[in-house]
């Protein structure tokens, strides 16, 4: 596998025009203040001229001077089908995943690329704010991952966890090396195509490492009832067609998956305390 020696490749997947809810969110991802960058963006479903609107307002904030790649679609393209084709243009020895509508911190790539030297990782997780528009300015609710994947480490591979994906996606770094070069070649194409990377990345890997610092700050939107129940089919889908689940097991692990997130979320949103001083960053070997 070749790559450019402690380059980072951005990888994002975009059908949000450029708006006035989502400029902070473009532009801290392309002001990273780590000097080595190549920002990769594939936009989609959307007409060419608010394709245009939106690279030139990425090169207009490029204060850093980062290589931007861009590819285009008119019609609309699916995440893991984005992510796959924009990986295959990545040149840098690490990756790291950006949602087109997430607020990362503009030392992200700086903070887990040093934590990755320095703990010899290969995955890098943090913890994450969560902010939307129906959440009162400058409120956030927390989503303390150090905790939660501490205590469930041995458990997040196991069969009864197949029912969501229990790994923060957007703001993970991950480290190229020769293991995950099919896995990144091939990056699944399905819906809830994370959910299936990140259980193969996992299977390959067995270590992550995660810090308690709140690096990044995921967009929610109120869903509907219908909305969630079709997440859920899609999910039992990925069971059935990527992981060759049987369609009881699938139905099973489907039902068992909503309760244990859903009890997840619960405990973020009760243990929403004051962010901890002490820096905490662990290397965790799964089994």
């Amino acid at each position: 596998m070749e790559y450019i020696n402690d380059l980072t490749s951005i990888i994002m997947p975009s059908c949000h025009v450029l708006s006035k809810a989502n400029k902070a969110c473009y532009r801290r991802s392309i002001q990273q203040n780590y000097e080595k960058v190549e920002f990769l963006i594939f936009v989609s479903g959307m007409g060419k001229l608010e394709y245009n609107y939106l690279i030139n307002f990425l090169e207009k904030n490029n204060i850093y001077k980062h290589k931007i790649k861009s590819l285009y679609s008119k019609s609309k393209v699916g995440i893991g089908i984005a992510r796959r084709a924009l990986l295959r243009l990545s040149k840098g020895e690490y990756l790291i995943f950006f949602d087109s509508d997430d607020k990362p911190q503009k030392n992200i790539i700086r903070k887990k690329v040093n934590i990755s030297k320095q703990k010899k990782s290969n995955i890098i997780f943090s913890n994450a704010n969560i902010h939307s528009n129906f959440l009162p300015k400058n409120k956030f609710n927390k989503r303390d991952y150090y905790s939660y994947l501490n205590k469930l480490s041995q458990f997040l591979t196991k069969e009864i966890f197949e029912g969501f994906n229990p790994f923060p996606n957007s703001g993970t770094l991950i480290r190229k090396i020769k293991k995950f070069e099919t896995l990144l070649e091939n990056y699944p194409s399905c819906r809830h195509e994370d959910f299936i990377f990140y259980k193969r990345l996992m299977q390959i890997n067995k270590e992550f490492t995660i810090t308690n610092q709140y690096l990044i700050s995921y967009n929610i939107s109120l869903t509907s009832t219908a909305n969630k129940f079709k997440s859920r089919i899609w999910h039992f889908n990925c069971l059935v067609k990527e992981l060759k689940r049987s369609k009881i097991r699938a139905l099973l692990h489907t039902v068992a998956g909503t309760i244990i997130q859903s009890l997840i979320r619960f405990n973020f949103l009760i243990s929403n305390t004051k962010k901890s001083k002490k820096l905490k960053v662990k290397q965790i070997f799964i089994s």
